[in-house]
């Protein structure tokens, strides 16, 4: 080989050493470890269980109790809460209008601090392009 083709061939390494570089800068981070699913599997698996049970449909139906779960949430003032089963309240069927309704409810039954986290409830409706 000439010293020539040497050359061209560390240029061609270099420059695909590069790219793999580039590429791997680009890479999506590895999701979070949730610090109770791995501190106690065995228990978030028998909780993760149970509350898919729950809020499946049964007597019932899963749409009213994701509202139900809408309600709390707003009560209790967890954002992220509301936002899970608003939804899943949609994927469910729930119409914009039963979902303001039922963020109504929360409103008047947990008082007005639960109105920041309501927000919540508005941007998944637009998200998801609720009318």
């Amino acid at each position: 080989m000439t010293s020539k083709s040497v050359a061209h061939v560390r240029a061609a390494l270099l420059l695909a050493a590069a790219l793999c570089v580039a590429d791997t800068a680009h890479a999506a981070p590895p999701p979070p470890v949730d610090p109770i699913v791995a501190n106690d599997p065995e228990f978030m698996a028998t909780f993760t269980k149970q509350y898919h049970t729950t809020f499946a449909d049964g007597a019932v139906p899963a749409k009213y109790k994701d509202l139900a779960g809408a309600v709390l949430s707003v009560a209790v003032k967890c954002e992220d809460c509301l936002t899970s089963h608003v939804k899943s309240a949609i994927r469910h069927g729930a119409t914009r209008a039963e979902i303001v309704e039922m963020l109504r409810v929360a409103l008047v039954a947990g008082g007005s601090a639960g109105l920041p986290t309501m927000g919540a409830a508005y941007a998944v409706m637009d998200d998801a392009k609720l009318k």
